[in-house]
């Protein structure tokens, strides 16, 4: 099945596509009251990892190799059509910054990468296997999802995706053409600024550093989404900032 969900159409008046690839653990289905908020003009795509929501019965993907692999295929026709940005959030920024890597090599560069609640890629280098234990799982868990019960059936996905950046590399290059925004939350207690501090060193044009209001279980709401848009897409809403 295809990586890529549409929530809004393509048409000619379409100025700009936005791919936002979720935490780890999570869909992408809730972009839908996002895509309702959206000014025209903008087609809104998610990236739909294996194994949750409408691919539920779907295995776990592999590798981040064949996930950047399918991803970045579907992407290549609508970064040729019209300027791409890519919005990350936790372990989703790794993901777009590496479709954006590969989006470069193929000659389809994104107009712009913003990465949010992710730490750097330097601090995936000594995660001990992509596998922590059960409890440091359930504890990155919505407190609504441990209250429920829930949190058995949670971590799985969340634990398939984490074994992605297994042995990962952190690459020797910037980006070069892609232009790189990070957000943190000023509520995170999961992904703290200090921790993403050398975003700045990924890509040549790195346009600074946005702190906003938000926990680590908020930055897939519809108005934090729409404000870490706000300098890359026309008429996305703000969302309450303090710049650092």
């Amino acid at each position: 099945m295809r990586y890529l969900r549409s929530f809004t159409a393509a048409e000619e008046s379409t100025t700009t596509t936005v791919v936002v690839f979720p935490q780890a653990g999570a869909g992408c289905l809730r972009l839908r009251a996002t895509a309702a908020a959206l000014a025209p003009g903008t087609h809104l795509l998610g990236v739909q990892l294996p194994g949750r929501e409408d691919r539920l019965a779907e295995p776990a993907a592999h590798s981040l190799a064949e996930v950047v692999d399918r991803v970045s295929g579907e992407l290549h026709e609508p970064a040729r059509r019209r300027p791409l940005v890519l919005l990350g959030v936790s372990l989703g920024a790794l993901i777009a910054y590496e479709v954006a890597r590969r989006l470069e090599s193929t000659g389809t560069p994104a107009r712009s990468l913003v990465v949010a609640a992710a730490r750097s890629p330097e601090h995936w280098r000594t995660f001990p296997s992509a596998n922590p234990p059960q409890a440091e799982l359930t504890a990155l868990l919505h407190s609504s999802v441990r209250e429920a019960g829930l949190a058995r059936y949670a971590v799985v996905p969340l634990r398939s995706d984490l074994r992605l950046m297994a042995g990962y590399e952190v690459p020797s290059a910037p980006l070069t053409s892609t232009s790189l925004h990070s957000v943190s939350g000023r509520r995170d207690t999961v992904v703290t600024t200090e921790q993403m501090a050398r975003w700045c060193e990924r890509a040549a044009d790195y346009q600074g550093h946005q702190v906003i209001d938000a926990d680590h279980h908020e930055f897939m709401d519809p108005d934090a989404v729409l404000g870490m848009l706000s300098d890359a897409v026309p008429g996305a809403a703000p969302h309450r900032t303090v710049r650092g």
